[in-house]
């Protein structure tokens, strides 16, 4: 018979999910040593998976953030053009209608007393 060296893990028994455990009643971890290999395998893939799993929910989020940011620039560009057009318009007027300005604003003119 051939001696063949067994691997051996400590792992840490699955907490669950925060949401459900209440924060009164903390349960005590206790580290279980694993030396077989076919459990140490099926725990490193569940724990691939878990990663794997947050790895594309945060990828989700990203591209949703990056969508909304995208949408919040089109809208501040289209605002800024439009801000712009007023602006041009309002030199505009000042210039046609001859009104006096004051740091480049309209002034209103005023009735001549009677």
């Amino acid at each position: 018979m051939s001696e063949q060296g067994q691997a051996t893990a400590v792992v840490e028994a699955p907490a669950g999910t925060p949401a459900m455990d209440t924060p009164a009643a903390p349960r005590p971890q206790q580290p279980q040593a694993i030396s077989d290999p076919r459990q140490i395998a099926a725990i490193m893939m569940a724990r691939i998976n878990h990663i794997n799993t947050k790895k594309d929910e945060l990828t989700i989020a990203i591209k949703g953030l990056t969508d909304l940011t995208q949408q919040l620039v089109q809208a501040y560009a289209a605002q800024m053009q439009v801000i712009e057009q007023l602006a041009t318009r309002l030199k505009a007027v000042e210039e046609t209608a001859g009104a006096p300005a004051v740091n480049g604003h309209a002034v209103a003119p005023t009735m001549p007393n009677a």
